[in-house]
């Protein structure tokens, strides 16, 4: 079974009959929010969790001490979605834009990592629900931005790097920091996983994100 989690409320929806595949990758195992346990992750078998935006963050912030401890051991999370009450340290409450179009929404690569690496960042902006994969001028006529996010992280912890920037002023979409022997990533919009395109240059996006939540990218 895979070292990856990826935190919920429930179990995923199944994708409508006849409706496009917006996203390739291989698929961590499912555990509900309300089933982390001290046995689950610090028993030495879970070595990354993604977060989902939609997670209740209520009980996370009573789960703080065990996140906590579990990154410090040298785990890795993904965060997702739009923090209001931080469970980890280094997260801080999401902001959202004031954005009338696209430009508002522009995301920048604004430090290398192999997570994102060969990714453009136009094919994270811009979301279409046409058949087929659109691409390049294609993807910007039809497309949909926003999807990607529509906010930033307010403050940055000791030692954090901005990975992504939004907006004209490239505010930290993405960001990761140190947290003990483990590490924290910040996504502050839609599951990042969801942004893994089969024929984009982020078909390469889940799998190394996957990579990194294990430890071994």
């Amino acid at each position: 079974m895979s070292a990856v989690r990826a935190v919920t409320m429930g179990p995923a929806p199944a994708t409508p009959p006849g409706s496009p595949r917006m996203s390739t990758h291989p698929r961590p195992a499912l555990v509900d929010v309300y089933d982390l346990t001290e046995e689950l992750l610090l028993g030495g078998t879970v070595k990354g969790l993604t977060i989902s935006g939609n997670a209740d963050q209520i009980h996370l912030q009573r789960q703080a001490p065990l996140l906590e401890e579990f990154v410090r051991r040298g785990g890795r999370v993904l965060v997702n979605g739009h923090v209001v009450r931080p469970f980890l340290p280094g997260l801080t409450p999401w902001r959202a834009l004031d954005h009338r179009g696209p430009a508002d929404l522009v995301i920048t690569s604004v430090t290398p990592h192999p997570v994102f690496e060969g990714v453009d960042p136009a094919e994270l902006l811009y979301r279409t629900g046409v058949p087929g994969t659109p691409t390049g001028e294609e993807l910007t006529r039809v497309g949909v931005a926003g999807f990607y996010g529509r906010g930033y992280q307010t403050h940055l912890p000791e030692g954090a790097t901005v990975l992504n920037g939004i907006g004209p002023h490239a505010l930290p979409v993405d960001v990761v920091h140190p947290l003990g022997r483990g590490q924290v990533m910040v996504h502050a919009g839609n599951d990042l996983l969801s942004f893994c395109d089969p024929d984009r240059s982020t078909r390469h996006l889940g799998p190394r994100l996957l990579a990194w939540l294990e430890g071994t990218l």
